[in-house]
């Protein structure tokens, strides 16, 4: 008994360890399906209500579902059981090749998590349903998808926005947006290098935040992102770039919630909660009815001089390990030597050899050399 309940609690704490690959919540103390992996160990889980959610979109494709009975039928028949073969030596699997099915059409239930790669070479994979109990369950209608929505707290590090200088009043809103799971989308608009940028970054830090940048996103892109990761945050930079197809999407899922899908002849679709966070450097050329989505839009001035260098200081010291002094010298030189952009003195800051302002120096040198005015003078 007293054997058992290590077990149990070595079990919860290894859990507790893990997250959900579908949510990217932890996986607590529920109990998780288990995704099998070529390690045979329990590297991956999802809750069971993100995989049923999963399954159940996967399963209203006709030819899917019946590919997923198949495989279903092939593993009962060849007693095919990963959970209780994966410590066994050998591969506790199939091939494709072998249930006679192409590796292609194995990709959509993989990406869903319904199925797991046992195996992998340079000859040949093998595959493994996951939780294939909770499919046959679910394919003969002995359970149901919850539709009960659990409210998760989105947690805020305490040092969130603090690289920023001034704009209280912004950290603080944003601050309410995300911690109350309030689905807003703000719109950040200046010239290159103002806070809007240091504001992108400091939201990309958070999990579930999935970064885009406008220049190259794609509507089939975005929309296929949308489905496979499921953000609760879109960062998205250079919205005044953006292409048609994508601003289809975003007009779309940012008023409804609504990812819709056309493949193959087929439609489909998903809502989901999202909250969006763009930039631009103006908003001149923008579509109306997208610039209309945005419900916060926040204009941002260039830094003063004063601004410039305490930003320096406070990102270059807290993220790029820099001392104050040195960050704050690196601050100076850059906007007197180089471009008044805070990327610009992350640049100097990372080819530093030595934290010394006779090495700032030299990366400064080194760089006006090869600024763009010297070459065309030369």
């Amino acid at each position: 008994m007293w054997g058992d309940s290590m077990e149990k609690e070595r079990k919860e704490r290894l859990m507790e360890e893990k997250y959900c690959i579908i949510c990217y919540e932890p996986i607590g103390s529920s109990e998780p399906v288990e995704i099998p992996t070529p390690s045979y160990e329990p590297a991956k889980f999802a809750h069971q209500d993100c995989f049923l959610t999963k399954l159940e979109e996967l399963a209203g494709d006709a030819t899917r579902e019946k590919m997923l009975r198949y495989i279903l039928a092939y593993e009962k028949n060849n007693d095919i059981d990963y959970l209780r073969d994966k410590s066994k030596s050998g591969i506790a699997g199939w091939e494709a090749q072998t249930i006679g099915l192409p590796s292609q059409k194995l990709r959509p239930l993989i990406n869903a998590g319904l199925l797991g790669i046992t195996f992998s070479s340079n000859n040949s994979t093998a595959y493994a349903l996951t939780g294939k109990d909770l499919i046959r369950d679910f394919l003969e209608g002995n359970v149901a998808v919850s539709r009960t929505e659990v409210k998760q707290e989105l947690e805020l590090p305490d040092d969130l926005f603090a690289c920023i200088i001034s704009y209280d009043d912004v950290k603080d809103e944003i601050k309410f947006t995300l911690r109350e799971g309030k689905r807003s989308h703000y719109l950040m608009i200046g010239p290159p290098a103002t806070a809007k940028s240091l504001f992108l970054m400091e939201v990309g830090r958070l999990s579930g935040a999935y970064p885009a940048t406008g220049s190259t996103v794609t509507g089939p892109g975005l929309t296929d992102a949308l489905l496979t990761y499921q953000p609760k945050i879109l960062l998205l930079d250079e919205l005044d770039k953006v292409t048609m197809d994508a601003t289809a999407v975003l007009l779309s899922v940012m008023e409804s919630g609504d990812v819709l899908q056309t493949k193959y002849r087929r439609h489909g679709g998903q809502k989901i909660s999202l909250s969006v966070f763009a930039a631009a450097n103006r908003d001149r050329g923008l579509a109306p009815e997208l610039l209309s989505r945005f419900d916060t839009k926040l204009y941002f001035h260039p830094y003063s001089f004063d601004d410039f260098i305490g930003i320096c200081r406070g990102y270059l010291s807290r993220y790029e390990n820099v001392p104050g002094d040195i960050a704050e010298y690196i601050g100076k030189q850059t906007w007197h030597q180089l471009d008044r952009d805070v990327r610009i003195a992350r640049g100097v800051a990372r080819r530093l050899r030595d934290n010394t302002t006779n090495d700032v120096d030299r990366v400064v040198a080194f760089l006006r050399r090869y600024r763009k005015e010297f070459a065309e003078r030369a």
